[in-house]
């Protein structure tokens, strides 16, 4: 992913603007709903709801496929719309929600993702099955003997690694939902 500086001001700045942070929530609070996303990631992999962007109805979409619906929803009048008939509640879709509240996570804490250097985790995803890279995932980042701040690195470079893996455009996805959230009302009409 390109620019996390910019990405986690800009998700921050978001989430101030739609009341997550009113009540200057714990770590703890935070990351749990990091892996709610990543729960309902799992549920829309069971569901088979994978973007129209990574597949049609006659098989996988083809590059030039792909960049023509992202343009168009990047350009549609209705792109509020658009972007819930083509990526809402997608696999792709979580995995943009796990890093975007990772990122606003790195944001209040203030993290120069400039000053890490980088992350060395490797994983074979596809010698896995979705459920148990979720579940290492998740260990990874309740894992409380590694400080927040490299566990908010590790989940960011795991997601994208293991979207680059299923051949997912991940920074464009987390772009696109950034855009989606900003449209939406506080708290995402939720209690917390």
């Amino acid at each position: 992913m390109k620019n996390l500086n910019e990405l986690s001001q800009a998700a921050h700045e978001n989430a101030v603007k739609h009341g997550w942070w009113e009540s200057d929530p714990s770590i703890e609070h935070c990351l749990m709903l990091v892996v709610t996303e990543v729960a309902e990631m799992v549920e829309a992999d069971r569901a088979g709801r994978y973007s129209n962007l990574e597949r049609t109805n006659i098989g996988p979409a083809t590059n030039t496929m792909r960049e023509n619906l992202r343009e168009a929803i990047e350009t549609s009048k209705s792109f509020h719309g658009v972007f819930e008939s083509f990526i809402k509640n997608t696999v792709e879709d979580e995995m943009a929600d796990v890093v975007i509240r990772l990122l606003d996570l790195a944001g209040r804490l203030g993290i120069d993702f400039d000053k890490f250097s980088p992350n060395k985790y490797h994983r074979a995803f596809d010698r896995f099955s979705f459920t148990e890279n979720a579940f290492a995932l998740t260990k990874g980042l309740c894992r409380e003997n590694i400080n927040i701040f490299k566990r908010i690195q590790f989940g960011i470079h795991y997601v994208s690694e293991w979207a680059k893996c299923r051949g997912f455009h991940l920074d464009w996805h987390v772009r696109a939902k950034m855009r989606y959230n900003a449209t939406r009302p506080l708290k995402h009409g939720k209690k917390y």
